[in-house]
């Protein structure tokens, strides 16, 4: 399929295809000057929807498809694949933390206004 036949399957825009283009995500063939979308490049591009979706970033997804390319199914792909999952829970939950502490902070100075609401309600 087309490029702009490529954008309405996938719910998405032209610039974003080209940029994964650009970064050699995706690897259309082409037809004439104009890009040729198969199945394979379907299955990549939905691929990288989901990796973003779980919070990795292109760089992280596109040394996730190189390492793929060059090692699938090896122990050395299974190795690197377990520390970035690794990698990226330990991030996760820090952002995790980072989030109890402000929600706690939060609570904390809605506490403090609510006395203060209370405390003029009576005053009046």
């Amino acid at each position: 399929m087309y490029l702009k036949e490529f954008v309405q399957k996938e719910n998405t825009t032209p610039d974003t295809v080209r940029h994964y283009i650009y970064l050699k995500l995706l690897n259309p063939g082409r037809k004439g000057k104009n890009y040729w979308f198969t199945e394979n490049e379907t299955d990549t591009f939905e691929a990288i929807k989901e990796f973003q979706g779980l919070g990795f970033s292109l760089q992280e997804i596109k040394d996730i498809k190189k390492l793929h390319d060059e090692s699938c199914s090896t122990e050395k792909q299974r190795k690197q694949n377990l520390k970035l999952i690794k990698d990226k829970i330990a991030v996760i939950n820090a952002k995790i933390n980072k989030l109890k502490m402000q929600k706690k902070v939060l609570e904390k100075v809605g506490e403090i206004l609510q006395k203060k609401s209370i405390i003029e309600t009576r005053k009046k």
